[in-house]
């Protein structure tokens, strides 16, 4: 039930992306209707009041996700290893003072990260939005990873250095297979909230670096809103982000160490 109820905006938002645009609007909705693909069309292709093509901004989504997530995860990484090495006496200190600037505010963070980007003349590029996502996505991304290190028996870990191994050699031959799954889960968590972060692509970016949930509000003008063009870029960009989910579901849910040590 809660599954069906929850699935409801998801579908009134797709159906009114296919409704012809004479009767977009009307009130009680029509369910029965041609279908069109005409709001996806004007979308990609761009229009008056437009700045760019809706596809152009799903790529500059695309690229600082991307960009974010693999900054994230290549910092996370090490960072969460070094939090669970017992040798490290204020690991766990540190590693709750991390996940408590988890809690930090990003609009408190936005007006100086603009003036500091104008400064360095980064303004509507896309480093300006990959470092400061990664930014705020490395505190979850480091618990998350330290909470399954630190699961890893650590017998296994105990083997490699008998027979020789470094730090950076565990992390990389022993730890990093193991947290397949875990990374992929801060993968996921990282693009989606960075695909559809608003606040930090509004503030830094004009034309060049947009993103598409910017791009939406182009939609709504002072004589009214285009829910046709407006949903059909919503279905632009929730599909993605559902088919990325849909195939890393099984790394995200199956077990790390099951079996690893008999």
């Amino acid at each position: 039930m809660w599954l069906v109820i929850g699935l409801i905006p998801l579908v009134f938002m797709l159906v009114t992306s296919v409704k012809p645009a004479g009767i977009v609007n009307q009130v009680p909705p029509v369910w029965i209707f041609p279908v069109t693909f005409e709001n996806f069309a004007t979308v990609l292709a761009g229009g008056s009041g437009v700045s760019r093509g809706f596809g152009a901004l799903l790529l500059n989504s695309a690229i600082v996700s991307i960009g974010a997530t693999v900054l994230t995860v290549l910092l996370a990484v090490p960072a969460a290893y070094a939090l669970s090495m017992r040798s490290f006496g204020p690991r766990k200190g540190i590693a709750s003072w991390i996940l408590s600037t988890y809690m930090f505010p990003p609009i408190v963070a936005v007006v100086p990260i603009f003036v500091f980007a104008g400064k360095l003349g980064l303004m509507d590029t896309y480093p300006v939005l990959i470092v400061p996502y990664a930014a705020f996505n490395l505190p979850i991304a480091i618990w998350i990873l330290r909470s399954t290190i630190v699961q890893i028996p650590y017998e296994i870990q105990e083997a490699a250095m008998v027979d020789g191994a470094g730090q950076w050699v565990i992390l990389r031959r022993v730890i990093w297979p193991l947290l397949a799954p875990s990374v992929a889960t801060v993968a996921v968590l990282t693009i989606v909230l960075t695909w559809n972060e608003f606040l930090f692509a509004l503030s830094l970016t004009r034309s060049a670096a947009k993103t598409a949930p910017v791009g939406l509000q182009e939609f709504t003008g002072m004589f009214g809103t285009d829910w046709g063009s407006i949903t059909a870029g919503a279905t632009l960009i929730v599909a993605p982000i559902l088919v990325l989910t849909i195939l890393l579901r099984r790394r995200m849910i199956s077990g790390l160490t099951f079996g690893a040590v008999k």
